[in-house]
């Protein structure tokens, strides 16, 4: 038997065999296509690699088919086919607790159906007649990714969205959509889990740019941020004959808490494969929101989760406004040596009213310029006066503006030095030469890129 006829008779559960047999008896076979961990098609700050062509060590080095990082205020620094869109899974339950915490109080009762109890797949291991609070039905919502507590919050909150509804659950799918409408998303939700397998199956999608969009919005809530942040796994539910028990969840985000993750919410199935959108913030940086869509495996997407977040923070440069080598005598940083317009001979140190002031930038967005406005001075300067100011921007955007103010003190010409100050200016000006001593800058706007590497 020749080596193909014996590979078609393995069995397909075999698959790793049979490549195994292949290579040993020599049969040429095709390399399976690996994901590219860096593509061409990136887009950094807005630009494509195609035409940005940073190094490697400045890209992302991620297996996801989709992914975003936006900042809390709407920036995108990072995406990867954000617009697609794919399936979700249970992602869908951030836009289940939108709807729900905008539509109930967290004291509502909240009654576990027949058809709630029996959905099947992710469970927070609620019973048929269970009833809890919204705020319990909500924890064991997001906690341990419950698709039973998705369809009782969907049932309960329909009914109070439209009273007069004979249909509750798809009163509260419609929300759902009206509030992806409202936010501006490309999505579309057909229940309130995201289960898209087993009967479940429907016109369900959304892309990674939604998401972020969708979990920026959730964050805003702060209940929301403590149901996503919190760490007690336990909930008490009532059962159909009273009796009350205590159900102890599984924590799907298993990064909780670690590298500045301050919540998030999975998702997977079949065809949506490992999806995960979570809140990080650290001192430096603020808040940033990461999505990943499509990874292979658990411990991928938050692996790629993580490589995104580290890859923002790593590149958030906090630095002094005021960038220069000169100081005055005092050890003050010199911002410039300003014209002092009554002499010919004469300038006045400038320095920053607040000199350890900083700014704090991306590094990847652009280089920084500075804008330095010094005002005329003339006539008697004191020490502290308004001389002013020095700006700093990136890409149009300010970063950072600060006030001038004069160093020293410097008199005004008296009426003998006035006369020799204007023959000495005639001089000076027949002779072709500066009538005032020129203003000297010393401060320079910083390169991002040298402060990054440091």
């Amino acid at each position: 038997m020749d080596a193909a006829s014996l590979i078609r008779q393995i069995p397909q559960r075999a698959a790793a065999a049979a490549l195994g047999i292949a290579l040993a008896l020599g049969v040429a076979t095709a390399p399976a296509p690996a994901l590219a961990s860096q593509l061409d098609t990136d887009i950094i700050c807005g630009t494509a690699e195609t035409e940005r062509q940073d190094p490697a060590n400045d890209r992302p080095d991620i297996e996801a088919r989709n992914a975003i990082v936006v900042g809390a205020d709407g920036t995108v620094y990072f995406e990867r086919d954000a617009d697609a869109q794919v399936k979700i899974a249970s992602i869908t339950k951030v836009m289940t607790a939108i709807v729900a915490l905008e539509n109930s109080s967290l004291e509502d009762t909240v009654v576990v159906d027949h058809a709630a109890a029996t959905v099947g797949q992710s469970s927070a291991d609620l019973r048929e007649g269970d009833t809890m609070t919204m705020e319990e039905a909500l924890r064991a919502l997001l906690i341990p990714s419950g698709n039973d507590a998705g369809m009782a919050i969907a049932t309960t909150v329909g009914a109070k969205i439209d009273p007069a509804s004979t249909d509750p659950y798809a009163t509260f799918i419609q929300a759902m959509n009206n509030k992806a409408a409202e936010l501006g998303m490309g999505s579309n939700f057909t229940n309130p889990h995201g289960l898209d397998f087993d009967g479940w199956e429907g016109d369900m999608h959304s892309s990674a740019r939604d998401v972020a969009t969708m979990f920026a919005y959730a964050m805003k809530n702060d209940t929301f941020r403590s149901l996503t942040s919190s760490a007690d796994n336990v909930i008490t539910v009532t059962g159909a004959d009273g009796t009350e028990r205590e159900i102890t969840m599984i924590e799907r985000n298993t990064i909780l808490g670690q590298e500045g993750n301050i919540g998030g919410k999975t998702g997977g199935t079949y065809e949506a494969l490992q999806c995960f959108v979570g809140g990080f913030s650290r001192e430096q940086g603020g808040e940033v929101y990461v999505v990943v869509l499509g990874c292979d495996g658990d411990e991928q997407r938050f692996a790629d989760t993580l490589t995104l977040a580290n890859w923002y923070y790593n590149h958030v440069v906090v630095f002094p406004v005021v960038n220069t080598t000169a100081s005055t005598a005092e050890g003050t940083p010199l911002v410039a040596k300003a014209t002092h317009a009554d002499w010919t001979d004469k300038t006045v140190d400038v320095v920053a009213a607040d000199p350890s002031q900083t700014a704090t930038a991306f590094s990847l967005t652009g280089p920084v310029e500075q804008d330095l406005q010094i005002e005329p001075l003339s006539g008697s300067v004191t020490e502290g006066q308004a001389a002013g100011t020095l700006t700093l921007t990136q890409n149009g955007t300010e970063l950072a503006s600060v006030e001038l103010v004069s160093a020293e003190n410097e008199e005004a010409p008296n009426p003998l030095s006035w006369i020799l100050v204007q023959f000495d200016r005639l001089v000076r000006f027949v002779s072709g030469q500066p009538t005032a001593a020129e203003t000297v800058v010393y401060a320079e706007a910083p390169v991002l890129t040298e402060l990054d590497a440091a």
